[in-house]
């Protein structure tokens, strides 16, 4: 199964890719060394020195177990013509410019206008279609007659978006009439092609000038901003000062075109993917310091960081989206205007008639990744969406496999990929550091297979980065009770009723972590994903007056929920021991070794970085202390149109894991001694089964070692980090391993006595005499031992003492029962 597998590398970090499903992921070193062996043939069961390498081999094999991949027929067969999303209006080849790079050549000369009748139909059209993005291009939309006011009316309907691509220079002259339009559905995509000596190159003696006070009027006035910046040889090495000059103007947002070989636009200014890449970086990180976004990096990142088995095949182009041009003609994207072996159809013949049976729009609609011998040379094709159709025709007269941009998503992928994988602090040998579908950027969009990306001149509109979507779902679900989420398996908290009745209704889970918690008085809680509060009410009669209990939930209305609610409990507690914080996972907003415990009830499936919560978690725990978690896992892989479902990630079901991940991703952030406390049957979509599960690990006290001898029942078992121990064979591993295997070991002192396990003897004296530490060889009528003398219990470093329910006896020879008064860590013979 191993060989499905291509093994890419980005900056010394191995990226494992499966390009058919697609699927990836990151191993640290040990584990990339054992891949490589195994994809080479060698057994790791029986290389030298290798036992603990056939554990971790099994573990790999169990995590990358996904099936076979069903053969993908293309994304025709798998998609339809629903609905139109967006539309594009070339109105104009007239501009108040003439750039010298100019895609139209467009000029104060030319003089191919878009009708105004034929704007109204086009418009009509394409909201009877249920288009609700409408993008305005040209040359300069605002040359064109009635410009705003033509906006200000489509802007009328509240679902309708405009963002409207100009050099920024007229914006003075319609200030007055921009004023009224709406902040937040109104998009300015301003041209800039770098500082000031570099833009007016290309555009014109005081252009950067005009621009620059144009940016000040809108700022004044709020309006969102977006700046354009085509790449070129002129401008690619400051892209990082051009990422700095937007923030300096207020500007959030910043969209790369890449260039086209058309009109004006020459081949000389052209920059290929291998030198823009490391610019694009240099941008991106000073993007990131200065809190601006690159449209295109998130794009990507979005495609990159999606479900596993999403196909980004080609782009949204006949399929969602049009281009109307400036002779009244449909063109399949808005860089394709105007070539007329690509004319879809004349406006005047309806632009739903045009959009499904033009047999140009039908070509594309057929064109697929599988059908192009250089995509499928690929192994990222399905992730980087396999080039623009723009870029592929311009650049080699198909749509299809000759984007020369390809290379740059290729090696931008995957730099996000091994970027994000750096990210985490490395705590395990032998592990995945990082896997397709443990951090999520995508939104969702219905549960689709197949995803299509969008044409190089859009500028992406979501803000969602994961959290959008489910902070609305419990948002509304803190205002009326969602039965859908209720938790079925905690009836004791409906007998809470020191908990307020509204509170407890609208308490959403799967399990009861507080009563498997077992929190103890003077303990810190802190409950992630807090919501109406009722697990952080529960732990608080349980850490009583002298322990606290932290809650913490990004939704305001579940914050506010458990607030009204907190006031009552501790009313009837007599005591207010609960503090509530706004925050996510991914950053909790809380010191290192904050708590004593952490719990969290069916909320880790919703992050959008599971890992990183995960290392949040073992961040804020203190040494020793213990996480537990009830959440929703599968035995299964889950498919595609569930986890790219809205409605299902906020039921739990869409973002919930395999068991067997689950777990690695516990090893990999450092946890040890996990283990499964209860697994219930949750619910069933299809023939995908989700189970409710609870689950146990610790945080490491310290590194220290012990020596134990494994006592059977197997003949042999392996420790989380590898350890082999054969069945009576002395070995040594650490007192956390220990203490989660608890009574299947002896652990020995120095002198090779058991000291974590009360043991009976017979009465007759020890060896010698001598003191025998911890439980050891106590006695009542025999072994100079008087029936009632105490004896202490010597407990080794860093090991919890025995328990006083572990192993009640009586004496061999008189049959005396031996009690165990734990409290007082002493037993005696009564």
């Amino acid at each position: 199964m191993f060989e499905e597998w291509q093994r890419l590398e980005q900056d010394g970090i191995p990226v494992y890719v499966q390009p058919e499903k697609p699927d990836w992921f990151v191993p640290d070193h040990e584990a990339d060394r054992l891949l490589q062996e195994l994809q080479q043939g060698v057994d790791p069961g029986i290389a030298e020195n290798r036992q603990d390498q056939e554990l971790a081999a099994r573990r790999l094999a169990s995590q990358l177990a996904g099936g076979p991949v069903a053969p993908y027929p293309g994304r025709y067969p798998l998609l339809a013509l629903n609905s139109l999303k967006e539309c594009w209006f070339h109105l104009t080849d007239r501009c108040n410019l003439a750039c010298r790079h100019c895609l139209f050549a467009a000029s104060p000369a030319q003089s191919a206008t878009l009708s105004p009748e034929a704007l109204a139909q086009g418009l009509a059209e394409a909201r009877g279609l249920g288009c609700t993005l409408f993008y305005f291009t040209g040359g300069e939309p605002f040359v064109y007659p009635g410009f705003v006011g033509a906006v200000a009316e489509l802007l009328g309907d509240p679902a309708v978006h405009v963002v409207t691509l100009s050099n920024g220079l007229l914006i003075k002259e319609h200030l007055a009439e921009l004023a009224s339009l709406p902040r937040g559905r109104f998009h300015l995509q301003l041209s800039l092609d770098g500082l000031a000596e570099q833009h007016e190159a290309l555009r014109g003696k005081g252009t950067f000038a005009g621009l620059l006070e144009s940016l000040g009027l809108l700022k004044e006035m709020n309006f969102p901003l977006i700046l354009s910046v085509a790449v070129n040889r002129g401008n690619v090495r400051e892209l990082a000062e051009i990422v700095a000059f937007a923030a300096e103007q207020g500007v959030g947002n910043i969209h790369l075109l890449w260039h086209f070989v058309r009109g004006k636009g020459s081949r000389e200014q052209f920059v290929a993917p291998a030198e823009i890449l490391p610019e694009l970086i240099r941008a991106q990180e000073m993007a990131e310091k200065l809190g601006v976004c690159i449209d295109n990096v998130e794009s990507l990142r979005s495609q990159v960081f999606s479900t596993p088995g999403t196909k980004h095949d080609l782009s949204n182009t006949a399929w969602e989206s049009l281009a109307v041009g400036p002779d009244g003609l449909v063109y399949p994207s808005p860089a394709l205007v105007g070539i007329k072996a690509l004319a879809c159809g004349a406006l005047a013949e309806g632009l739903e008639a045009v959009w499904r049976q033009s047999p140009v729009l039908e070509k594309i609609r057929k064109a697929t990744l599988v059908s192009s011998e250089a995509c499928r040379a690929n192994p990222l094709r399905f992730l980087v969406g396999g080039g623009d159709l723009d870029h592929s025709y311009l650049a080699g007269g198909d749509l299809v496999g000759h984007d020369p941009y390809v290379e740059l998503y290729n090696t931008l992928a995957l730099w996000l990929i091994s970027r994000q994988a750096r990210q985490y602090p490395a705590r395990a040998k032998g592990e995945i550091l990082l896997r397709m579908g443990e951090v999520r950027h995508d939104c969702p969009d219905g549960g689709q297979e197949v995803a299509l990306t969008h044409c190089n001149c859009v500028v992406s509109l979501a803000d969602d980065q994961g959290h959008a979507t489910v902070r609305e779902f419990y948002g509304r679900a803190a205002l009326i009770a969602n039965e859908e989420i209720v938790n079925p398996f905690a009836p004791d908290q409906a007998l809470a009723n020191f908990i307020p009745a509204d509170s407890r209704k609208k308490s959403y889970g799967c399990g009861s972590p507080v009563k498997d918690a077992e929190p103890q008085p003077g303990e810190v809680l802190v409950d992630l994903g807090s919501g109406s509060g009722v697990e952080c009410f529960l732990a608080a009669a349980q850490v009583g007056p002298s322990g606290r209990v932290i809650g913490i939930d990004m939704t305001e209305e579940m914050l506010h929920l458990a607030e009204v609610a907190k006031a009552e409990v501790a009313s009837r507690l007599g005591y207010n021991n609960v503090a509530f914080k706004k925050g996510f996972l991914e950053d909790i907003p809380l010191p290192d070794a904050t708590a004593d415990v952490v719990i969290s009830n069916c909320v880790i499936n919703l992050s959008p970085d599971k890992r990183q919560t995960l290392h949040e978690i073992y961040r804020i725990l203190k040494p020793g202390g213990r996480l537990v978690v009830s959440d929703i896992v599968t035995d299964e892989t889950i498919p595609v149109a569930i986890k790219n479902n809205e409605q299902f990630r906020g039921e739990c079901l869409g973002g919930a894991m395999r068991q067997e991940d689950l777990l690695g991703m516990l090893r990999g952030a450092g946890f040890a001694g996990a283990s499964l406390i209860k697994r219930f049957p949750y619910r069933s979509e299809g023939e995908t089964r989700f189970y409710s599960l609870t689950f146990r690990a610790y945080k490491p006290k310290e590194t220290q070692q012990v020596e134990v001898i494994y006592r059977g029942p197997f003949g042999a078992v392996w420790t989380e980090s590898g350890i082999m121990l054969l069945k009576g064979r002395r070995t040594t591993v650490t007192v956390s391993e220990a203490e989660s295997l608890a009574d299947s070991l002896f652990v020995l002192d120095g002198q090779g006595a058991v000291v974590n396990l009360a043991q009976e003897n017979s009465c007759c004296a020890s060896p010698g005499g001598a003191e025998v530490p911890l439980l050891q060889g106590t006695g009542c009528c025999g072994g100079g031992q008087e029936a009632n003398a105490p004896r202490k219990i010597v407990a080794l470093p860093g090991l919890r003492p025995p328990t006083s329910n572990r192993h009640p006896s009586g004496c061999m020879a008189c049959g005396k029962e031996i009690g165990y008064l734990a409290q007082e860590r002493e037993v005696a013979c009564h």
